[in-house]
């Protein structure tokens, strides 16, 4: 049986939750919203927040926090969803698009440096496959920052400042950004430096945070998306709009329920797959081939394995699919990848689109489809 790229990892006690909310005969958003809402909080540690039925709500609500006139500029990446420059396009808000890094497919720091000639008055920052930006970047964007976790919950990245004195007196993190991986999460929360030492976690860069609830997401709700922010003067303007959002617009109890089983277990889908990146990480080592990776030291969200390769990208992925091992290009239903991005204007997302390769690695996976994928990357052509 073929092994495939994405799955929503969802388990008997995931359908069992939602079965107890369906026998509520309450599938609107109430107890199990509220509940979700709650355990999110508690977990995420946000100011406010609420849930929507899609991402693109999410979003929409966001940019209403900002209070952008029509023809603002928003920038974002290249290998952006469409969904996203086809909401700003609803709203009659322009798109400045920016390239990326080659290896970690997170905006480059020559793209960054654009912005302050742009005009641009927010931007949208989202994790490719999980992998963090170096927060440093984002020091003098001057602009506020809607950033989208939905790959990348339970990562965190070194944000502290290049010194040479300041990074032979830190500690050592558990795993860095090569991937390692595979230690229990309870001790990666003891060794990893805490907040104090300046390390970003996911949803702590941007003014407002979009957590997805989609299929094959980090965690899923059947659809929809958490929205929140960590200030309390942003939650006040979150929490003024939120009085206008319709019961329809909130996330059904029926989804909530689902994202609610999730969220509880977000740690050990984490761990699971750090342990299998860490299998993949030694097969990668033995074909000479690179994964994207965040570029400072990380605690990876480990949310795919993308082989960025120079060549002969339609041989390997016959040949994975000759060993029953589904692929897909990382980005192929990127901005860039289906013409949304002027030619030419973002040269290293539209190569990375064309090179950049994903196998399987969700918690699905069980060990003797994990062994498969590992011996496949291992004898990569």
């Amino acid at each position: 049986m073929k092994i495939q790229t994405l799955s929503s990892y969802i388990r008997r006690k995931d359908m069992d939750s939602v079965l107890n909310c369906m026998v509520t005969d309450h599938l609107d958003n109430g107890e199990y919203y509220d509940r979700f809402l709650k355990t999110a909080k508690e977990k995420l540690r946000f100011e406010f927040g609420l849930a929507l039925r899609s991402p693109a709500l999410a979003l929409s609500l966001a940019l209403d926090c900002l209070d952008l006139p029509e023809g603002s500029i928003v920038a974002l990446s290249a290998l952006s969803d469409p969904w996203v420059p086809r909401l700003l396009e609803q709203r009659k808000l322009l798109p400045f698009w920016l390239d990326v890094d080659a290896g970690s497919a997170c905006i480059s720091a020559a793209a960054l440096e654009t912005l302050s000639g742009s005009g641009a008055r927010a931007l949208y920052l989202a994790h490719p496959w999980g992998v963090m930006i170096d927060p440093l970047l984002l020091q003098d964007v001057g602009i506020p920052i809607i950033e989208d976790i939905s790959t990348a919950l339970g990562g965190s990245v070194d944000g502290r400042p290049l010194d040479a004195e300041l990074a032979a007196s830190a500690p050592v993190p558990a795993a860095t950004g090569s991937g390692a991986g595979g230690s229990s999460a309870e001790a990666d929360d003891e060794t990893l430096p805490d907040d104090s030492l300046n390390y970003s976690k996911a949803g702590s860069l941007g003014m407002f945070v979009i957590l997805g609830l989609e299929h094959a997401n980090a965690i899923t709700g059947g659809s929809g998306a958490l929205l929140y922010t960590n200030n309390r003067r942003d939650a006040q303007v979150l929490r003024n709009l939120a009085e206008k959002v319709s019961a329809v617009e909130l996330l059904a109890d029926m989804n909530a329920a689902l994202a609610l089983s999730q969220l509880k277990d977000a740690e050990r889908f984490l761990e699971k797959r750090g342990e299998l990146f860490k299998l993949y990480e030694q097969s990668l080592i033995r074909a000479h081939k690179k994964s994207l990776m965040s570029t400072r030291e990380a605690r990876p969200a480990y949310y795919g394995c993308v082989v960025v390769l120079d060549s002969g990208i339609k041989d390997v992925r016959a040949y994975a699919k000759k060993k029953e091992v589904d692929t897909m290009l990382a980005f192929e239903r990127s901005c860039v990848a289906l013409g949304l991005v002027p030619e030419g204007s973002c040269p290293v997302a539209a190569s990375l689109a064309n090179r950049a390769l994903a196998f399987p690695l969700h918690p699905r996976l069980g060990k003797t489809a994990a062994q498969k994928v590992a011996k496949v990357l291992a004898t990569l052509p």
